[in-house]
């Protein structure tokens, strides 16, 4: 196992075990963020699903766009519906591309005010937005859930050119935004051990 900065992973006969000449963190608090971590090895495969629906998302943005601009210039006629195909596209491109990007930790970081504070207080800030983070695609989460079983209930919930169903559609970004919400939850966790292992 890789060496970390405050000791070193050994194979045991029991399992995975902190060097103890080092400050350890409480056993049964370990154990269950090796169990998360072990979770997570499933992450290739659910990387590969989402990068792949992000993926279908994007090109059928990019199909509807070119074949929207070509029906105008070489028939006189748009394509029907274009601005609704690209709304649901943008349902399977974003909530799918915000997980790869915070999975790849690729967001913009601005730290002009929190680079003056010590690494810890620095750490603290970072807690404080996954929290935010966390909390805010909850509530995405649990308003998609409503809209869905209203879009169920009321059968005249459909898009208003193409007459799709809308429950579908947001059952896709609720998805989305559970990964997003799996992933901040990862980070978060390993932030938080950061922490208490300074």
């Amino acid at each position: 196992m890789p060496e970390t900065e405050e000791g070193e992973w050994k194979a045991g006969g029991t399992g995975l075990s902190f060097d103890e000449s080092e400050r350890a963190l409480p056993p049964a608090f370990l154990e269950g963020v090796l169990t998360m971590s072990f979770g997570f090895k499933l992450g290739p495969l659910i990387v590969k699903l989402v990068f792949v629906i992000a993926s279908i998302g994007l090109l059928i943005t990019m199909a509807t766009v070119v074949l929207n601009v070509g029906g105008r210039g070489l028939f006189a006629s748009p394509l029907l519906g274009t601005v609704e195909i690209v709304g649901m596209a943008g349902l399977l491109l974003v909530p799918f591309a915000l997980v790869l990007t915070e999975r790849n930790r690729a967001h913009i970081v601005v730290r002009m005010l929190v680079s003056r504070f010590s690494m810890r207080v620095q750490s603290l800030f970072t807690i404080f937005a996954f929290i935010l983070s966390l909390g805010a695609v909850a509530i995405l989460v649990w308003g998609g859930v409503l809209q869905i079983w209203d879009s169920i209930v009321r059968p005249d919930m459909v898009t208003p050119v193409l007459r799709v169903p809308k429950a579908p559609l947001i059952s896709i970004l609720v998805a989305g935004c559970l990964f997003l919400f799996g992933i901040l939850l990862k980070h978060f966790v390993e932030e938080l051990v950061r922490v208490i292992k300074k």
